[in-house]
């Protein structure tokens, strides 16, 4: 089962040492902020697309029963690590809809990356929920369609709820970032690919030449929001949460509404009745 809304999320290491610092940067509120409307629709599980872990091919899913890993990423090493349970049965789940559906689809074990331990720190902060990571490859757009669309299939039968998430910037200009060197045509690629997701227009997102993406290296090519597309099934239109931009990045906080998915029937905050105690109704 589905939970109603999916998002798009960064996953910058840089978000975890503000939230370290205590530095509470529009970035850093509304992922926390995230995180509760989240939780408020009572996943059993996570499902999240890692933008920062790209193969050639085949898709990959991690099957894990823990994942570990210690967040360090272009020169920026953040205390702690990431540490949480993984759903083996639910990664297995995946690549049979996978490959059912026709995708080259594997699973296996690996440390994960800064693309789920970024964002799992803010969104599950408990590090208790069961997280499943899932890879982007640099092949056609139609195949991650195909393997979006393949991915709700199995969370649609799958028994418990689940939520799909997909971590990933809209440009990553490693170089200029490292440097600190401002690159201006990113900075209208990032707005205009948040209006095509604002409008729902996601035929837009292919709509530049080659040579500009070089320039500007949008990250995985935008193969995620592919992902992203074929799960959701049809052009909806997005709810910018936040977006902020450095030299050479852009990063977005985007809520998409899952068509046909519901809400649970018992709003999460409203707390189950204590051993021992009935519910009081109303008293007028």
């Amino acid at each position: 089962m589905l939970i109603s809304h999916t998002l798009l999320v960064p996953h910058l290491p840089t978000l975890m040492i503000d939230d370290q610092r205590g530095h509470r940067s529009g970035m850093v509120n509304a992922l926390r902020e995230a995180s509760q409307r989240l939780f408020d629709e009572i996943p059993s599980a996570l499902v999240v697309v890692s933008a920062r872990w790209g193969t050639p091919g085949p898709f990959m899913v991690d099957a894990a029963e823990q994942h570990d890993l210690p967040v360090a990423s272009g020169g920026y090493t953040v205390g702690g690590r990431y540490r949480g349970p993984g759903h083996p049965a639910l990664a297995k789940a995946l690549v049979k809809a996978g490959v059912s559906a026709g995708v080259r689809v594997i699973a296996l074990t690996r440390r994960v990356d800064t693309g789920i331990a970024v964002p799992m720190h803010f969104l599950v902060p408990a590090r208790d929920l069961p997280v499943v990571p899932v890879s982007v490859v640099n092949q056609s757009i139609d195949d991650c369609r195909r393997w979006g669309a393949a991915i709700r299939q199995a969370l649609e039968a799958w028994p418990e709820r689940a939520a799909f998430i997909v971590s990933g910037l809209l440009t990553f200009n490693l170089h200029a970032w490292s440097l600190h060197r401002a690159v201006p045509e990113g900075l209208d690629f990032d707005q205009r690919t948040i209006d095509a997701l604002k409008e729902g227009r996601w035929s837009d997102l292919v709509d530049y030449d080659e040579r500009t993406l070089e320039r500007i290296q949008p990250e995985a090519r935008l193969r995620h929001l592919e992902v992203l597309r074929g799960f959701l099934g049809e052009d909806v239109k997005g709810i910018l949460h936040c977006y902020e931009s450095d030299a050479g990045v852009g990063a977005a906080l985007i809520e998409f509404p899952v068509p046909g998915a519901m809400p649970p029937t018992r709003p999460a905050d409203v707390a189950a009745p204590e051993p021992g105690r009935e519910p009081r109704g109303d008293t007028a």
